[in-house]
């Protein structure tokens, strides 16, 4: 999986340098960082390993040099795209109180993220820029996203492990985000979290703000060992509340302007609206476990999905039999590495078309 790098160029040395060690320290699995204190020292890297973003603050924004980049890069992306380019790399300016530093208007047109805040909601913001800056860059090449679901009929205790590990061979090659919609998913106790927001207030900010999805999503977003994911419904009953209208609208929303290229759905219960979600989806894998027990239930589902008639829905669905896998005790994070390395892990790499396990 590739790691986003980050260049944080400011002359304020203690500054730069904290913010820099911070972004890596707190999402080092995600991403990378890089700190510069002079335009010359940056220009001396800069050829041989170009980062995906660039902060930049104090001392750097009035360089010739970053003005004749940030040029020729406008002027490149608009060649190879007549109707507005984006370019290779997201230039971003630390914008410190206002009135106290002369800007010059080349770098006003730059995405600013407010200096002097706490470092988690600028690593927040800079997310949430370079979603919609990767959005953006995708809609121009005509990338495609995909929604794949996983429901188990006989709501098999292996489906999250499943839906988790196949999600972390996924984002190998592609950038995921993984969307828990069952009613009890036991995050908390797994992991070992407390998360401060929720799918719940997701789903209520994309619905009812109208304003930026990536940044909505970057509000509640966590990531563990590469998964990207919001955190399950702490009250699943409100689940079961939300219609199905809303369901479809906000699953388009988050595969057309999360920035993400692929969503991975994680049902529990049949939440209104749940075959037409799975129609939306590009395929879903309907899982099951060996033995007598899940044949009955796993044969209702194959009746009602024939009572849709409905053929494109029916060439989507899936079926998989997953492995035998053993449990055993393995708090916080070890858990998924338990998961990762085991019967389970193997199975969904396999299926992803991934090799290894968690680098």
């Amino acid at each position: 999986m590739k790691k986003i790098l980050i260049a944080v160029c400011d002359t304020d040395g203690s500054y730069g340098e904290r913010l820099g060690e911070w972004f890596s320290l707190q999402r080092g699995e995600k991403l990378q960082s890089m700190y510069f204190s002079s335009p010359e020292c940056f220009w001396e890297h800069y050829g041989s390993r170009k980062p995906d973003i660039v902060l930049l603050g104090t001392g750097f924004l009035d360089d010739d040099a970053i003005c004749e980049e940030l040029v020729g890069q406008r002027k490149r992306a608009q060649e190879e795209s007549p109707q507005g380019g984006k370019g290779e790399i997201l230039w971003m300016y630390l914008r410190a109180l206002e009135g106290k530093e002369q800007i010059p208007d080349y770098i006003r047109e730059l995405p600013a993220v407010d200096k002097y805040q706490p470092a988690s909601r600028i690593l927040r913001e800079i997310f949430s820029i370079y979603r919609q800056w990767e959005d953006e860059a995708l809609n121009e090449v005509g990338g495609e996203r995909e929604v794949i679901g996983i429901y188990s009929p006989c709501h098999s205790i292996w489906q999250t492990p499943f839906a988790l590990t196949f999600a972390q061979g996924l984002a190998q090659e592609e950038k995921v985000l993984y969307v828990n919609l069952q009613e009890c998913a036991g995050f908390g106790g797994w992991f070992g979290e407390e998360y401060e927001k929720d799918l719940l207030d997701v789903m209520y900010l994309c619905l009812n703000d109208g304003g930026n999805i990536a940044h909505c999503v970057s509000s509640a977003l966590y990531t563990m060992e590469g998964i990207d994911y919001i955190p399950p419904a702490k009250d699943g009953g409100c689940l079961g509340e939300i219609s199905a209208e809303d369901y479809l609208k906000f699953i388009k929303l988050l595969a057309e302007h999360s920035g993400y290229r692929l969503i991975l759905l994680d049902f529990g219960m049949m939440v209104p609206g749940f075959f037409q979600l799975l129609e939306f989806c590009s395929k879903a894998y309907i899982v099951s476990e060996p033995g007598e027990l899940c044949k009955a239930p796993l044969q209702q589902f194959r009746q009602m999905a024939e009572r849709q008639e409905n053929m494109n829905l029916q060439q989507k669905l899936m079926y998989l039999s997953l492995p035998p896998a053993e449990t055993g005790y393995c708090p916080g994070e070890g858990k998924l590495q338990q998961w990762l390395w085991g019967a389970i892990g193997d199975f969904s790499r396999r299926l992803a078309g991934v090799q290894g396990g968690t680098d």
